[in-house]
């Protein structure tokens, strides 16, 4: 499967991979909108747009399905998986705020309806809730991993921004992205088997397999952020150059081009702003280096390691979909 392929193939249904999965998913949006009823007037309001759109409940689908592969999905899956998408959209309410983004799932951001100062406490609130879902027992088993979650995206955010405009190395690149994207989806699938009754070593095996996939997902997502996917994403295209990211098609270009090369990428990133024209010469940059095939080989290696996890989870519908959905049916990763 090339880069192309992932074009090609589109949003999978998720709900298409698994029997069941439609109704485990169907309670996660009850769950959704309960948090979303519990306040009246705008801020409700405000919640429930920014859990509508054109978001794919990926995460939850993991999980969900984590816990199928592992045993069963019981209640505290389900409660697990609506806690995942409330941590995951408050993230991007934020990350809309820090990146002065104007559109989210194909739609105005919070940002852009309402401020910033609202948008912070919309992504607070959202927080809050998944908070309040946890029961007592939940609490004790999983807060502490979703904590350290939390942290560890924050973490990777932060080192992102303080690169800016700055060449990183491929490890450093990963270790962001293992942080910023890989945590929350590893939590899924770890998180997943232990509420589905799985063993520790299908439990860990599980939390690889999640994280390898989320790792996979946003180096996908980079490089259609640079190539464009005509539209058909939901979200801006060349995002990433307009806030001065090294992505690893650059990463990769710049390896490859030497110190010139690099010292020309470094030079139209260091701009405030970056221009059509600019971004068009670093993607033909990128091109003519090799670098956009390079990446999507990297994108097919952590899939594959993905897949490899699970050679230990048991046989049965649930692994194979996540086998389906880390191989031929890899999602069009840029609808977050």
């Amino acid at each position: 499967m090339v880069g192309g392929d992932v074009l090609r193939a589109g949003q999978p249904q998720l709900a298409e991979l698994y029997p069941g999965l439609a109704d485990l998913l169907a309670s996660v949006e009850a769950r959704l909108r309960q948090v979303c009823e519990e306040t009246d007037g705008f801020l409700s309001r405000a919640a429930q747009s920014a859990l509508s759109g054109r978001g794919k409940r990926l995460r939850p689908a993991i999980l969900l399905l984590a816990a199928e592969s592992a045993g069963r999905a019981t209640e505290s899956s389900a409660i697990l998986a609506s806690v995942v998408e409330l941590v995951h959209t408050a993230s991007l309410v934020h990350d809309d705020v820090v990146d002065g983004s104007g559109s989210r799932r194909g739609k105005r951001s919070a940002n852009a309806q309402w401020g910033s100062k609202i948008s912070v406490l919309l992504g607070d609130y959202l927080l809050a809730g998944a908070l309040d879902l946890l029961s007592t027992a939940e609490r004790d088993k999983f807060l502490p991993q979703l904590l350290s979650v939390a942290k560890r995206m924050c973490a990777g955010q932060v080192e992102e921004l303080l690169a800016a405009g700055r060449g990183v190395s491929e490890r450093e690149y990963l270790a962001m992205v293992r942080a910023k994207t890989g945590a929350l989806f590893g939590f899924c699938g770890g998180a997943g088997a232990e509420s589905g009754g799985g063993s520790p070593e299908v439990a860990g095996a599980l939390a690889r397999f999640g994280e390898r996939f989320g790792v996979a997902f946003q180096l996908a997502d980079d490089i259609l952020d640079l190539v464009g996917t005509d539209g058909r994403s939901g979200k801006p295209e060349g995002r990433d150059l307009a806030q001065r990211k090294f992505t690893l098609p650059l990463i990769i270009a710049a390896q490859r081009g030497g110190a010139k090369l690099r010292e020309q990428l470094e030079g139209m990133l260091a701009q405030d702003g970056v221009s059509s024209q600019d971004a068009r010469t670093v993607r033909e940059l990128a091109e003519s280096a090799g670098a956009i095939e390079f990446a999507w080989e990297r994108v097919h290696e952590w899939l594959e390691a993905a897949r490899d996890e699970l050679a230990v989870v048991p046989e049965g519908d649930a692994k194979q979909a996540l086998l389906v959905l880390a191989g031929e049916r890899f999602p069009m990763p840029v609808m977050n």
